[in-house]
């Protein structure tokens, strides 16, 4: 924890806003893979549990990467459902319905950009604006 706290204060303008991007992107490769093992559904997002749990995960993690990087925070945002997408297709093989899957990726993961801009404000308040 500490080195990510040191990563998120480093003076370098490159800093590592793709670390964090990557790092939003493994949440939603996780919910993707949890939810569907747990679930009884062969997608997570068919899973009852994708609401209730993989959304708000999604979110948190879109959040807290927001707030550690303070930038690149639509990229962000959409990371974890993008994450879980890619995961959902490589998994499954995609489908009839990818198209709609990619639509509803897009709406669904604008709560994620919502939250990156809202942990990137908190973090330039917190941590300063370097990120």
């Amino acid at each position: 924890m500490i080195m990510l706290r040191s990563m998120a204060t480093s003076k370098s303008t490159v800093s590592v806003w793709w670390l964090w991007f990557a790092i939003s992107a493994s949440v939603g490769v996780a919910v993707e893979i949890t939810i569907s093992q747990i679930g009884p559904r062969r997608e997570s997002w068919d899973s009852p549990y994708y609401w209730t749990f993989a959304v708000p995960a999604m979110i948190a993690g879109a959040l807290i990467c927001g707030f550690l990087a303070r930038r690149s925070r639509v990229r962000i945002g959409y990371a974890p459902f993008l994450g879980q997408l890619i995961t959902m297709v490589v998994r499954t093989g995609g489908g009839s319905m990818l198209l709609l899957g990619i639509i509803f990726s897009g709406f669904i993961g604008l709560s994620g950009v919502v939250a990156a801009f809202a942990g990137g404000s908190l973090g330039k308040r917190m941590l300063g604006e370097t990120g």
